[in-house]
């Protein structure tokens, strides 16, 4: 069964997200990911099977031991409310209410500029703070977003979530680089990260460079091409977000410092599919506590 939405991608994605924590020198090595699919048409698988699925850990063969539906994620939505954001405010408004309505109550709003100047925990919360930002456009305020999204990482214990930010792209505030956030987040293994870069019109080019933290995490951006595109986009990011699995694997042998990990999908012959092609997190912190997905990650 295949999915009916897209995401403006080239190639179909997979989407993993190393969940791990170290297990010092135990002789079964376990690696937890979480896996999203989207296939050359740009629209989400709901069915792979392991037998699809090549995976490496370090450049040696990793088995995949387990494979199922991982079920909906906890989503934070990041709002950017820079003195940037001004023009494009009612589609972020909107986009950023529809994102909260498919949601349901998985979801905290946070709205950020300087610093974080809002935080809302569920449904109704996030749609009232929303409705109360909908007659008011940023006007002042630089753009702080790398320490904002390293900040609503750190506190996210749930590993079964993903942060989708609504913003132009644009950081000229943070403390932290660009390489250091992307560090930061592969090192401590949080979400991954999902971006709408609103940056459209004649004057502003996209700031393409937020897709490197992207690809780092496992996550995908969506640039949109016009304020008229801005609802598809939503809905396909959105969709691709919650077609979630559940993936395990054993490497050769345990990992007790940061790995690269490798997946890619394989035909019936063995070799790689030129029609599908993988996007992770570029590295894995080591084998799980314990074999499979622990109770953090349900």
């Amino acid at each position: 069964m295949r999915g009916r939405t897209s995401l403006s991608l080239v190639f179909a994605v997979i989407v993993l997200v190393g969940t791990t924590a170290s297990s010092g020198f135990a002789q079964s090595c376990a690696v937890s990911t979480i896996v999203r699919a989207v296939d050359k048409h740009e629209q989400p698988l709901l069915s792979v099977t392991p037998g699809e699925l090549k995976g490496e850990i370090n450049g040696s063969p990793a088995t995949i031991s387990s494979f199922s539906p991982a079920g909906k994620p906890g989503i934070i939505l990041m709002l950017d409310a820079s003195a940037s954001m001004k023009s494009t405010w009612s589609q972020s408004i909107a986009a950023a209410k529809q994102l909260v309505g498919a949601a349901g109550e998985k979801i905290d709003t946070v709205v950020c500029g300087e610093d974080i100047q809002a935080h809302a925990i569920g449904r109704s919360e996030g749609e009232k703070l929303l409705n109360q930002l909908s007659a008011q456009p940023p006007k002042h305020g630089a753009t702080a977003l790398y320490d904002a999204l390293i900040e609503m990482a750190e506190r996210t214990n749930n590993r079964n979530a993903a942060i989708i930010v609504i913003s132009d792209g644009e950081d000229n505030a943070s403390r932290h680089s660009l390489n250091a956030t992307v560090s930061l987040f592969l090192h401590s293994s949080w979400p991954p990260v999902f971006g709408l870069i609103l940056d459209y019109g004649e004057i502003r080019r996209p700031r393409r460079h937020f897709q490197e933290i992207a690809a780092a995490t496992g996550g995908l951006v969506a640039y949109p091409s016009s304020a008229s595109k801005v609802s598809l986009a939503t809905e396909e990011l959105m969709a691709t977000m919650q077609s979630a699995f559940a993936l395990t694997l054993q490497p050769s042998q345990p990992i007790t410092k940061a790995a690269k990990l490798k997946l890619e999908f394989i035909g019936p012959d063995g070799r790689p599919r030129p029609d599908l092609r993988l996007l992770h997190s570029a590295d894995v912190a080591g084998c799980d506590a314990a074999p499979g997905i622990s109770a953090k990650q349900k």
